[in-house]
């Protein structure tokens, strides 16, 4: 079990990797933007990701993990910010490239205002823990800047963001000690919410969406026009 958050990892990116080469969306090609906004969201996620781990907001369990560390952060967690992203950004690509249809682009912007509604009400419930707070806020400029700027297909992101919620689900309840004794990453309720999805604080449903969200805006304001 001492390589679990490993696997996590690859099992997340196996099946996106492997069809990165297809014949049809050819996301190989796109590499250079995907891992530049990438690095992007990397940049701004991963300074208060070491700062919470130094504060105890959360942390890890080295039962679960190989060993290695680097600026308090397990070599785990610096791979789930390439191999996460990553397979929700070929999600998006594809669905993009496939041309499936965007079936939300009449609500984009209502879709907008929900979550900003939900990111206040996280705010003003959960004003002074550290982890509530930080994301909503975050989240909160996140999305009024996504807004000014307007990036393409927006109402795809929001779909293939509804889409990857189960994998999340499945993902990060493992992580969070849903089918082990205890959880590989571990949280202090005291400075979120203390409301689970099964396992999973919520504060994590909005810290994939800014995570992934700062990848699709970087994304789409940098890959080359076809």
């Amino acid at each position: 079990m001492d390589s679990l958050y490993l696997w996590v990892n690859l099992g997340a990116i196996f099946f996106p990797f492997i069809l990165s080469f297809n014949k049809l969306g050819h996301f190989y090609k796109r590499w250079k933007p995907v891992f530049i906004a990438i690095s992007a969201m990397s940049l701004c996620i991963i300074s208060w990701d070491v700062l919470f781990t130094l504060w105890g907001v959360w942390g890890f369990n080295t039962d679960y993990l190989l060993g290695p560390s680097f600026l308090h952060l397990p070599l785990e967690e610096w791979l789930f910010f390439i191999c996460i992203p990553y397979a929700f950004m070929f999600l998006y690509d594809q669905l993009v490239i496939l041309k499936v249809k965007n079936i939300l682009h009449p609500i984009e912007k209502y879709v907008d205002y929900l979550f900003l509604i939900v990111a206040v009400i996280y705010l003003v419930a959960g004003f002074g823990n550290i982890y509530t707070t930080t994301i909503a806020s975050l989240v909160l400029v996140f999305t009024l800047i996504m807004m000014k700027l307007n990036p393409p297909h927006r109402g795809i992101f929001y779909l293939s963001y509804t889409i990857v919620l189960i994998p999340f689900t499945a993902v990060n309840g493992i992580l969070t000690g849903f089918i082990t004794p205890e959880p590989v990453v571990w949280y202090n309720n005291a400075e979120n919410l203390g409301i689970r999805v099964l396992t999973i604080p919520v504060e994590d449903y909005l810290y994939y969406f800014l995570m992934y969200g700062i990848c699709y805006v970087v994304y789409e304001k940098i890959k080359p026009i076809n």
